[in-house]
């Protein structure tokens, strides 16, 4: 057994109540004959990937997150319907495991995100850089 060095995810899919549901496993481990291993929970053990359920097939996953940073003065620019900007501050960084890098935003209710992943999002804005605002009906 080789232990998953890259992450990697098993994927599934099956039909429930009338509807498919996906669903994904982390692979742990490759076997001696090079198959993915992913956790069967209910009976404590690895299997294959592919044993007895509606296996799709593999992709690579996203590397864990290792560490989170503070904002640090940085903040994410976000475009309006109505053409003007708003600017919100970041609350922290993510770090993966293979060192990227995540802006982390968070909304009125609280609940942080990638702050890149808002369809709105225009951009970041380093600590003490100006920010650009466009009033609805400006020529800048």
């Amino acid at each position: 057994m080789i232990p998953a060095q890259h992450p990697y995810e098993a994927h599934y899919k099956q039909e429930e109540d009338g509807r498919t549901v996906y669903s994904s496993k982390p692979v742990i481990a490759w076997d001696d004959e090079g198959q993915a291993l992913v956790v069967d929970q209910r009976n404590g053990r690895l299997v294959p990937a592919n044993n007895g359920r509606a296996f799709t097939g593999l992709s690579e996953g996203e590397h864990p997150v290792v560490a989170a940073i503070p904002g640090g003065g940085w903040s994410a620019r976000f475009t309006e319907s109505d053409g003007s900007s708003t600017v919100d501050p970041l609350v922290a960084w993510t770090v993966r495991s293979n060192g990227t890098l995540t802006p982390i935003d968070t909304d009125t209710t609280g609940l942080c995100d990638d702050a890149t992943a808002v369809s709105n999002f225009d951009g970041l804005v380093a600590p003490g850089a100006e920010t650009r605002t466009a009033q609805q009906g400006s020529s800048a």
